[in-house]
């Protein structure tokens, strides 16, 4: 995703954008409704009222995955955030002015566009799934590109900017299932084993 993103800012944002800016009002509605949907808010609350369910009919394998989805969807939209500011990068409305870039640490909404919080926080959510149930990886991709999709129709993102924050939801929900991977009984009960010299047997 980083690499595309890349690619994306050199030869697909204002393309997009400008095609974007023409849609009919029937669409840019939908899109709007579509990425309504990928607000951090919304995503959890279904986490909690799942990992609450869980803990009452004591299913911890889905707790457990409820409370590191959950975690992960915060981290992705604070780090989002904490980027935007750095980035500073012009939104896609900005090219009315001929504005197109970064202005590092430039603050307010016209300079928060990169990278996309929705489209962070639906990665997050989207990697989630996938770990719970590999399986079920066109769904999860299908629901990252309707929720960070919608961002870029609505003209609010480029599309270098969804690339690059579903790239940073995604790393947080691996990162963070890494860091809290429950250790191994058998590995903890280990202990280095003493080399014991072969002995002859006598005959």
């Amino acid at each position: 995703m980083v690499v595309l993103a890349a690619v994306s800012y050199a030869f697909w944002d204002r393309p997009v954008a400008n095609w974007a800016f023409h849609l009919s009002r029937f669409w840019a509605n939908t899109a709007r409704r579509l990425s309504g949907l990928g607000e951090g808010l919304y995503w959890l609350i279904l986490v909690a009222m799942i990992w609450v369910t869980a803990r009452l009919r004591k299913k911890h394998g889905v707790a457990a995955w409820a409370g590191k989805t959950a975690i992960a969807i915060a981290a992705a939209g604070l780090a989002a955030n904490a980027l935007k500011v750095v980035a500073g990068r012009a939104r896609p409305r900005a090219l009315d002015d001929g504005v197109f870039g970064f202005r590092f640490f430039e603050l307010g909404y016209r300079f928060n566009s990169f990278p996309s919080g929705h489209a962070a926080i639906a990665g997050a959510v989207a990697a989630s799934i996938c770990l719970a149930r590999p399986a079920a990886w066109p769904l999860a991709a299908l629901l990252w590109l309707a929720l960070a999709g919608g961002r870029v129709l609505t003209g609010s993102h480029f599309v270098s900017d969804v690339l690059a924050g579903g790239a940073v939801g995604a790393a947080l929900m691996v990162g963070i299932v890494f860091l809290m991977r429950p250790r191994s009984a058998a590995g903890e009960s280990k202990r280095p084993q003493r080399n014991i010299p072969w002995r002859k047997s006598s005959s």
